[in-house]
């Protein structure tokens, strides 16, 4: 696992205000807090690699590293985050804060998507549980 990253965090914490304000224009069923706070812990855990590196261009092997830990570790914690990263994902996307190529933000969507999919498959409450990303409409 990779070592906590304190600068992935405080970038976070730079974007929350503007995610907060989007979020609250969406139905969303899943408060904003939570949501903060599991991509939050998520970011800890995101590689960071000096001053070239964002939490706004993702990379999609990262990220499915990350996520693939961190649902070995604790099953909950990774599917919460899986769908909290596709809420922040579509932020990006849609206030423009998207700074990475359109090939790994396709790439990103995709592997969150399937994750998504698979929760969904094999959980009892798969359905419920989708409404944090669901509940508002697609970009």
């Amino acid at each position: 696992m990779a070592t906590p990253s304190s600068g992935n965090v405080r970038e976070l914490e730079t974007l929350a205000p503007a995610f907060m304000c989007w979020y609250v224009q969406r139905p969303f069923s899943t408060d904003v807090e939570e949501v903060l706070a599991s991509l939050k812990l998520f970011f800890r855990f995101y590689p960071e690699f000096g001053e070239k590196r964002s939490i706004t261009a993702l990379d999609p092997a990262e990220v499915a590293a990350r996520l693939a830990s961190l649902i070995i570790h604790t099953v909950y914690e990774g599917i919460v985050a899986t769908y909290s990263l596709t809420t922040f994902l579509r932020f990006l996307h849609d206030s423009g804060r998207w700074s990475g190529k359109p090939e790994s933000y396709r790439a990103v969507n995709g592997i969150l998507t399937d994750i998504i999919c698979l929760d969904m498959r094999s959980a009892p409450g798969g359905a419920e549980t989708a409404n944090v990303v669901t509940a508002a409409p697609a970009g």
